[in-house]
């Protein structure tokens, strides 16, 4: 009998070629691309394939592939993500959610093949001391968002917008020129957020916050996000509400 393999990925065309690539081999392969999450899990508990090559990124009604890794694991399936994602912290948390871990999208189909038969085989991707570095990372990363969250909840809503206006580049002048407000009241913002990140300067400050960038607010209009391109040198009117 044939060995069944589960092919999960929105990219159709993409997921028949394997498709086909592998039945060439002697796989009995099966795609699908939900468009729900319940439905790939209905699917996977269906056919029962010994390993499903899952994408990370699936369309908008299946969602995040990292939350199908342990409902597809519950069928009996070991779980090898099929992805471009280069991210290690992204590929991280695939392995902490069970993955045993990841081929490129630009493998051939060789490697695809033999990395399939050797997880099967009771082979790993990822060593043990990789995986347990890996991990290591993943959890230091999320101890760095837990203290930068806890610091950027010191700013007043004003403060917080500043000092993501500073990362992205702008100064003080430009700040007050694309928000309509007296340098001096920027300048005080500036000190604010210095003190309150526990820094002296400028630089410094963007240093320690740059690499959370995403949890601190945007300055929008009508739900659009307004970053750089948007915010500076060019002068809007009034519709800045600050």
């Amino acid at each position: 009998m044939s060995r069944r393999v589960l092919v999960v990925d929105d990219q159709s065309l993409m997921a028949m070629g394997l498709q086909l690539a592998l039945s060439g081999r002697g796989w009995d392969v099966e795609t699908s691309s939900g468009p729900t999450a319940e439905l790939v899990v209905a699917h996977a508990t269906r056919f029962r394939p010994e390993c499903v090559l899952l994408d990370i990124h699936l369309g908008s009604g299946t969602g995040s592939g990292i939350e199908l890794i342990r409902p597809l694991m519950s069928t009996g399936a070991n779980v090898v993500m099929l992805t471009a994602e280069s991210r290690r912290m992204v590929l991280a948390q695939c392995i902490e959610a069970g993955a045993v871990g990841w081929i490129g999208k630009g493998a051939t189909l060789d490697e695809v093949d033999s990395t399939i038969r050797h997880v099967l085989d009771g082979g790993t991707i990822i060593g043990r001391g990789d995986r347990a570095a890996l991990l290591d990372e993943l959890r230091l990363e999320r101890a760095g968002a837990l203290r930068a969250q806890a610091t950027f909840q010191k700013l007043t809503h004003r403060e917080a917008l500043v000092l993501g206006a500073l990362i992205d580049g702008l100064n003080a002048d430009e700040i007050a020129d694309a928000h309509y407000v007296a340098l001096t009241t920027v300048r005080s913002q500036i000190r604010a957020v210095l003190q309150k990140l526990g820094v002296r300067s400028q630089l410094a400050a963007v240093a320690v916050a740059s690499a959370h960038r995403d949890m601190l607010p945007h300055q929008t209009r009508e739900g659009r996000d307004r970053r750089r391109p948007q915010f500076a040198g060019h002068r809007r009117g009034p519709d800045y509400r600050w």
